[in-house]
């Protein structure tokens, strides 16, 4: 320190005595010195303050976050409640409407041959035909449409009785071969060749074509006729030799 005062004097007397220039003097005076440009500082009220919005921004940013999802998740549930208890309620109503046997209004009818258009294929095959005699009693249809609805109530019955009576492997009725091995000489000789079915309207009957070995031991073809009702019990049994 003291070295740097007894410098600045010389270069003070220097400059007094015109050898240095005032521009000179202080380049000098700042190399003894060692003089940098200090840096600025900011307060540090702006310090705090300009971080301050930001932990604000961030969390009100949260906030909107959380209560958009929340609204969400609130908006599905509630419209899983409505849409199942509408589903859970509708369906019992209908097909009272459809089978009940009380007197209908007009608006009623009208609303009936809606619902039996638009939910007659998710019935069972029984209510659905139960819907389709229920039709039968009306009085005002004519001899063409009690006879679509005589068919239509016919090709229910032939799909239900061929769904619980005919074997998916040979078309054979299992009813009816056992029947059919019972009189047999040889029931281990039996052999399926062919049945087929004719459907009438209150029976059906299955002609089945057959080979087993008869009481000489002979392999012989036969034919038997098995009449049943659509509920495919086997009221009667022809044989057809």
């Amino acid at each position: 320190m003291n070295l740097n005062l007894s410098d600045l004097e010389k270069l003070s007397d220097l400059r007094q005595k015109g050898i240095l220039t005032e521009e000179e003097f202080q380049t000098k005076k700042k190399q003894i010195l060692g003089d940098t440009p200090a840096k600025p500082q900011l307060p540090q009220e702006n310090l705090s303050t300009n971080k301050t919005p930001k932990k604000e921004s961030d969390g009100c940013l949260k906030i909107i976050i959380f209560l958009f999802i929340g609204s969400f998740v609130i908006i599905f549930i509630s419209l899983i409640f409505v849409f199942t208890n509408t589903k859970k309620e509708a369906k019992p109503v209908d097909n009272e409407l459809l089978i009940s046997d009380k007197p209908k209004t007009d608006q009623q009818k009208i609303d009936s041959a809606k619902i039996s258009n638009e939910n007659f294929e998710s019935l069972s095959p029984k209510d659905q035909i139960a819907s389709l005699e229920k039709e039968l009693e009306n009085k005002k249809l004519t001899k063409i449409q009690k006879e679509e609805i005589n068919i239509e109530i016919k090709n229910i019955k032939e799909l239900e009785f061929a769904k619980k009576n005919i074997s998916a492997w040979d078309r054979s009725n299992p009813k009816l071969v056992r029947a059919v091995k019972k009189a047999m000489n040889d029931p281990e000789s039996f052999e399926h060749v062919e049945t087929t079915f004719d459907y009438k309207k209150n029976k059906v009957v299955a002609t089945m074509i057959y080979r087993g070995k008869n009481a000489f031991g002979g392999l012989v073809l036969g034919t038997v006729n098995g009449t049943f009702d659509y509920d495919g019990n086997l009221l009667e049994i022809q044989d057809s030799n």
